[in-house]
C-alpha cells in the first residue's frame, strides 16, 4: 500500500485548487497501481481494513499480460458489496520502466538561447535513436514552444527531458512556474497562446504535473 493524504475527490468543488499534492514512490516495472473509491471496500459485514485487503490480494491475482479493462471487472465483482452504498470505481495503471539508453535529460539555464540549445541537443539524440524525419520535426517543434514557454513564464533552471517509449517519444519540460498552461481562445494565428496550439496539434496527448520546485509539461508525439 502507498501511504498518502489524499487530494479531494475528482469532481469535488474543493478539488479544483492548483497545484495538486505531488507524491514520488519507486516500484519495479510491470507493478500496478490501483485507484479506488471507498464505495469498493465499504461493506457492513466488513471493516475497511479488511476490505482494503480483500482488494489488494484481487489485484495481486492480475497477470502481467492481462488486459487491463477486464482485470478491472473481475476485481470489481470479486470484491465490490452485494448491497452497494456508494459509487463503486476502480482504475488501475501499470508501471512500466525505461532502459537506460530510452531517456535524456538535459539542464538548461532560462536563457533567451534555451530554445534552440534544447533543439541542438534533441536533434542530435534523435538522430542516434533513427528517428522518422517527420516525427523528428514534430518532436524539435514541440520542445521549442515548451522549452520557450518555459522561459517566458518562470524563472530559474530549466529541465528537457525526452523518453522513448514503445508507441511514440515523450517529451517533458520542467520549471520552477506553478501556473497551469491552458489552450486560449485563439488559434494558430494569435500570439499569445499560440504554441500550446502548435503542441495539442502535433501531439497524442499533453497535460502538465506538479513537482517539489515547480511543474513539468509533457506530451507525447507518435512514432
Amino acid at each position: 500500500r502507498v501511504a498518502i493524504h489524499p487530494h479531494p475527490g475528482l469532481g469535488a468543488e474543493f478539488a479544483l485548487r492548483e497545484p495538486y499534492d505531488v507524491h514520488a514512490f519507486c516500484a519495479p516495472p510491470g507493478s500496478l497501481l490501483a485507484l479506488y473509491t471507498d464505495g469498493l471496500v465499504e461493506d457492513p459485514a466488513l471493516s475497511i481494513d479488511e476490505g482494503i485487503d480483500r482488494l489488494t490480494e484481487a489485484v495481486s491475482s492480475v497477470h502481467p499480460w492481462d488486459a487491463l479493462d477486464q482485470a478491472a471487472r473481475r476485481v470489481v465483482s470479486a470484491v465490490a458489496p452485494t448491497r452497494r452504498r456508494d459509487d463503486v470505481t476502480l482504475l488501475i495503471a501499470r508501471m512500466i520502466g525505461y532502459r537506460k539508453g530510452d531517456t535524456a535529460t538535459w539542464r538548461l539555464p532560462a536563457r533567451g538561447d534555451a530554445a534552440a540549445r534544447a533543439r541542438t541537443l534533441v536533434s542530435e539524440l534523435l538522430r542516434q535513436w533513427g528517428t522518422r524525419e517527420h516525427t523528428r520535426d514534430s518532436v524539435l517543434l514541440v520542445v521549442d514552444e515548451l522549452v520557450t514557454n518555459a522561459v517566458r513564464f518562470a524563472d530559474g533552471p530549466i529541465t528537457v527531458r525526452l523518453i522513448r517509449t514503445g508507441h511514440g517519444l515523450l517529451c517533458e519540460v520542467g520549471d520552477t512556474g506553478n501556473g497551469r498552461p491552458r489552450l486560449g481562445p485563439g488559434g494558430l494565428l494569435d500570439d499569445a497562446g499560440r504554441g500550446l496550439h502548435v503542441v495539442h496539434g502535433l501531439t497524442s496527448r499533453w497535460g502538465v504535473r506538479w513537482t517539489d520546485t515547480g511543474k513539468v509539461v509533457w506530451a507525447s508525439v507518435e512514432r
